[in-house]
């Protein structure tokens, strides 16, 4: 009996403590609920939040850039100017024959050196020689009949002076002895011009030089006239070379202006020449200046028509400067740089380039030495921009990001 009441009691203990225990549950797991909502709106606050920063760390990104800048370099005073030239004899000149012939003899080469009036042909004119023989029996009849009409001239004044012959007779007789003079003075000139020409038989040199073309041969016949040269020849002893100086250098081209060659069968070796003449006026086409200038050649080492390049020496402060191609920005607005103020804002600014080096770029106006110039500029940079500046030898490790130049 007892047995059964003890576990009727355990019966009636368990019933009472089962509606505690699912009140602790319920309380537990009501609890936890409220802490995971709440942790998930903490969480969906922060995203939210998160979400509602980015633009601004992106608008405020431009302001944060660093980049790197140069100082412009003043272009030096003296200039020095590569230009090709052509040497060019000082004198160069073809010879012609002036009488009509056969070539009878020549007497130098190509490459010869002759001096002045040294006969290089003779031409064998047969032609010229009968011309000459009959002008000259022609000026003895010519004398003859002046004489005579000289001698009735003067009788007949005696004559008329006593009323012996009419006027008229004085006239005429007159007439014919002014006639023949002037007969005689025709035949005297044509006398004069065939021995030109037959002074023209010997071919002679105008000037010394050196002979650089032969273009006859002994028994060639040579017509005045034809246009057909005999010799060639050049005074090489000094040489002129001519280049053509670009517009923007024609004001600093002045006489006397020294220079340096170089051609390429003298390695190593340069030859001093100096400006002797500059044309008055630029080529409309090529927008240059025709410069002459004249190097010494007294060893006739150099040779006319060779190719050579000519260094120029210029003086002359134009105002320049220079900054490395790569700080050039492409804009429709022509062309412009990036130029960093002293407070850290970005001026995009507008520059003439006035020559292309190639890794520099002459700049005529729009900068200055002090100015710092964004090198290797982001194609984000915009005008007000603030900027983190650099130097181009800063290490890079210092700065988010380096560009080298």
């Amino acid at each position: 009996m007892r047995v059964s009441h003890l576990k009727a009691n355990e019966t009636q203990d368990q019933k009472t403590a089962r509606p505690k225990t699912r009140r602790k549950r319920i309380i537990i797991f009501f609890a936890a609920g409220v802490i995971v909502c709440t942790a998930i709106a903490i969480f969906v606050r922060q995203l939210k939040r998160a979400a509602s920063q980015q633009p601004q760390s992106h608008a405020a990104s431009p302001a944060e850039m660093t980049v790197t800048v140069v100082h412009p370099e003043k272009v030096s005073p003296k200039v020095t100017l590569d230009l090709p030239g052509q040497l060019e004899a000082y004198t160069d000149a073809p010879i012609f024959a002036q009488t009509s012939g056969y070539l009878k003899a020549w007497h130098f080469d190509i490459g010869a050196k002759v001096k002045a009036d040294d006969i290089l042909a003779e031409i064998d004119t047969p032609e010229v020689d009968q011309e000459l023989a009959q002008a000259k029996a022609q000026l003895q009849v010519a004398q003859s009949a002046l004489q005579l009409s000289q001698v009735t001239y003067q009788r007949d004044q005696d004559l008329i002076n006593g009323r012996v012959i009419a006027p008229q007779d004085l006239d005429t007789s007159a007439d014919t002895y002014y006639e023949n003079q002037a007969t005689a003075a025709a035949d005297e000139a044509n006398i004069d011009r065939l021995n030109a020409l037959e002074a023209f038989k010997l071919v002679r040199a105008p000037f010394d030089g050196i002979v650089t073309a032969r273009d006859t041969d002994i028994g060639v016949y040579v017509a005045a006239g034809s246009g057909t040269q005999l010799f060639r020849v050049a005074r090489t002893s000094p040489l002129r070379i001519y280049v053509n100086v670009s517009q923007e250098y024609a004001q600093l081209v002045n006489i006397g202006v020294e220079g340096d060659l170089t051609l390429p069968e003298f390695p190593g070796r340069t030859f001093p020449a100096h400006v002797t003449n500059a044309a008055g006026a630029a080529d409309p086409i090529s927008r240059s200046l025709q410069t002459e200038l004249q190097i010494p050649n007294e060893t006739g080492e150099l040779l006319p028509g060779a190719y050579a390049e000519v260094s120029l020496r210029l003086n002359g402060d134009r105002g320049l400067v220079t900054i490395p191609s790569n700080a050039w920005l492409f804009q429709k607005e022509g062309a412009t740089v990036g130029v960093v103020h002293p407070d850290g804002k970005v001026e995009i600014r507008k520059v003439k380039i006035q020559l292309n080096l190639g890794d520099k770029l002459e700049i005529s106006q729009g900068l200055s030495e002090s100015d710092q110039v964004i090198v290797n500029p982001s194609d984000g940079l915009a005008d007000g921009m603030k900027v983190s500046v650099i130097g181009p030898n800063q290490p890079p490790e210092t700065a988010h990001s380096v560009t080298k130049w």
